[in-house]
């Protein structure tokens, strides 16, 4: 069986020290601006007018493995990754190797479908939305594990069997409402999928993957306590449900619940130690708590796991260095920032505060 672990994560603004210096409250202004994206900016209708495909600034990377420990038998050394536009066109066909890194350059914004296929059969769908005004570099992470056949079968070189651990198993008649569901939702008609999405768990509660596709529905769609409810219910079937969690913390921080989203947050840091996106929201709902010792440490967490994609992290890191009176450490976290976004349209002001604060 295989497993897909993956969310993306917006970084948020947060606030800026009253007591601090002048000069730390223009650079604590400086970091802010340069970090104000949207939490759920893929919501935005404005910006799901956008079409996706080549010759845009935005690209798509991450590590593709797989756990090959419980396959019974012969499996593919090789797997095709599709990269599609929400319209259905093919963008982009890559091969990848288990271990290897893969990466779609130059890609506008937009709403894209990833596919994994083996052997040219569908193996896992994501999707992943792209909206940004400034360059983006959207980590995706595709993480499998394949699984033994059931005790009886016979055994062959396709003994193996990939499938994703964050799928279910529907009845014939919600199988048919979710693929409406997703129709709609490629459509940006995110009523009608809402109300397909509801068809479905009422007639089956424990379908988490619906309940977190109805909260991303419902969040679109303005229903902030709808989405929080429906994400919460997800969990509530599956605990360990990384995308529901990661959504669900990303909302309470969006929504200035902070306290909140720690609660969500750190089980599950705790349970998916290996996802920099939720140590960064960690951090982030740490930071605005008032916790700053532990936001630097999933803030250095989420920098270890990803160091360029979570290159905003430095930026809090300095935040908080700054505030405290620790320039030369500032000024060390800027220097990494500037080395990973040299675009950065603070840049100058960040090498003024490094150029004044940095350790001889």
């Amino acid at each position: 069986m295989s497993r897909i672990r993956a969310a993306s994560v917006a970084p948020f603004n947060a606030g800026t020290d009253a007591k601090a210096d002048a000069r730390g409250r223009a650079l604590r202004i400086a970091l802010a601006a340069a970090l104000i994206v949207s939490a759920f900016v893929a919501a935005s209708s404005e910006a799901r007018a956008q079409i996706g495909g080549s010759g845009g600034i935005h690209s798509i990377y991450g590590d593709f493995k797989v756990d090959e420990s419980k396959a019974g038998g012969m499996v593919p050394i090789s797997f095709v990754l599709v990269l599609m536009t929400d319209t259905g066109k093919v963008v982009e066909r890559q091969s990848a190797m288990n271990g290897s890194r893969y990466r779609f350059l130059g890609l506008r914004e937009g709403n894209y479908h990833l596919i994994v296929e083996s052997a040219g059969m569908h193996v896992v769908t994501i999707r992943v939305p792209l909206f940004s005004h400034r360059a983006l570099e959207f980590k995706q992470d595709l993480l499998l594990e394949w699984d033994r056949l059931p005790a009886g079968k016979s055994a062959s070189k396709k003994e193996g069997t990939l499938s994703t651990a964050d799928s279910y198993e529907r009845a014939p008649a919600n199988r048919a409402l979710f693929e409406k569901a997703s129709g709609a939702m490629k459509k940006k008609k995110f009523d009608e999928a809402a109300a397909l999405l509801h068809k479905i768990v009422e007639t089956d509660p424990k379908d988490h993957l619906a309940w977190t596709d109805l909260g991303t529905m419902q969040y679109a769609l303005g229903n902030t306590a709808e989405a929080e409810r429906s994400y919460a219910r997800a969990l509530s079937v599956r605990p360990d449900l990384l995308a529901a969690a990661v959504n669900l913390g990303r909302l309470r921080i969006a929504t200035k619940n902070f306290d909140r989203a720690v609660e969500v947050l750190k089980p599950a840091v705790e349970k998916h130690p290996q996802s920099s996106d939720a140590n960064q929201l960690l951090g982030e709902a740490c930071l605005q708590t008032g916790k700053n010792d532990e936001a630097i440490r999933y803030f250095n967490e989420a920098i270890r796991l990803d160091p360029h994609g979570k290159a905003d992290a430095h930026l809090r890191l300095a935040m908080i260095h700054d505030a405290a009176g620790r320039k030369d450490k500032a000024a060390a976290e800027l220097e990494q920032f500037i080395a990973k976004r040299p675009d950065s349209p603070d840049r100058q002001k960040f090498e003024q505060y490094v150029k004044e604060n940095k350790r001889q």
